[in-house]
């Protein structure tokens, strides 16, 4: 079995960190897969994605389209935070997919939206539904996804975040490292590109609290798993070097 993922604040590497050891799985970031073009073939190919805005990410999207998948079985987990929509049925339109499911994760849309201040009780829910899911997988249930047409919002209207960074920025580079589009540079100044994915990654992880998009974000809390460290999502989203 082979899992591909997609984490910006460590809640879809949770989630597929529970299904791989629960199955033996290999693990396979998408952001360092992303540069490839090739063929992936195994018994079982699985995604695990979050949910933007009732769509899948812009590059969960592009390395699906751009790389074929061989498979008896392949599924898809899709982690939403609030409005449970047919993220699903967005990927189904790029590739079949033979089981399909939503599990309820913590919010790390610090945007809009303040995180938690206890994640784990929502986690608590989440683990239990993942052992019915991974039940699924085992026995290779199938559980249909219809595919919906068009694009979602994810992929249509995200990618201009305009972070920003106050004093506070002790250019660490952090939001650097755990960036998985390598939208961020930082020398003399913090450089913020136009290839965001909207993962809030950055501004969830700095150790200063420096990076916001608005007034609303420099009062939220932050949001990281905390079952998943800062590392884990650096060695996660940056390029393996060879």
């Amino acid at each position: 079995m082979t899992i591909f993922y997609f984490t910006g604040t460590g809640n879809s590497l949770f989630v597929a960190r529970k299904i791989a050891n629960a199955t033996g799985a290999k693990l396979i970031s998408i952001p360092q897969a992303i540069s490839e073009q090739k063929e992936y073939s195994d018994d079982c190919i699985g995604f695990v994605y979050p949910q933007y805005a009732a769509g899948i990410p812009k590059m969960v999207r592009s390395f699906i389209l751009n790389n074929t998948f061989k498979a008896d079985y392949i599924f898809a987990i899709d982690l939403y935070a609030f409005i449970r929509a047919n993220a699903l049925g967005e990927i189904a339109g790029i590739i079949p997919i033979d089981y399909g499911r939503y599990i309820k994760t913590p919010n790390n849309f610090t945007f809009v939206f303040n995180p938690p201040i206890n994640p784990g009780l929502i986690l608590k829910k989440t683990e239990q539904k993942l052992e019915r899911i991974i039940k699924d997988i085992i026995n290779r249930k199938i559980k249909k996804v219809w595919f919906k047409k068009g694009v979602g919002n994810a992929t249509k209207y995200f990618g201009d975040s305009k972070f920003k960074v106050t004093d506070e920025c002790t250019k660490c580079k952090t939001c650097e490292r755990v960036c998985p589009a390598y939208n961020i540079n930082i020398d003399e100044n913090v450089v913020f590109r136009n290839n965001c994915e909207t993962c809030y990654s950055c501004a969830n992880l700095c150790p200063s609290k420096a990076i916001y998009s608005n007034k609303k974000m420099q009062k939220h809390r932050q949001y990281r798993n905390p079952f998943i460290s800062t590392e884990d999502i650096i060695n996660a989203n940056q390029a393996i070097m060879s």
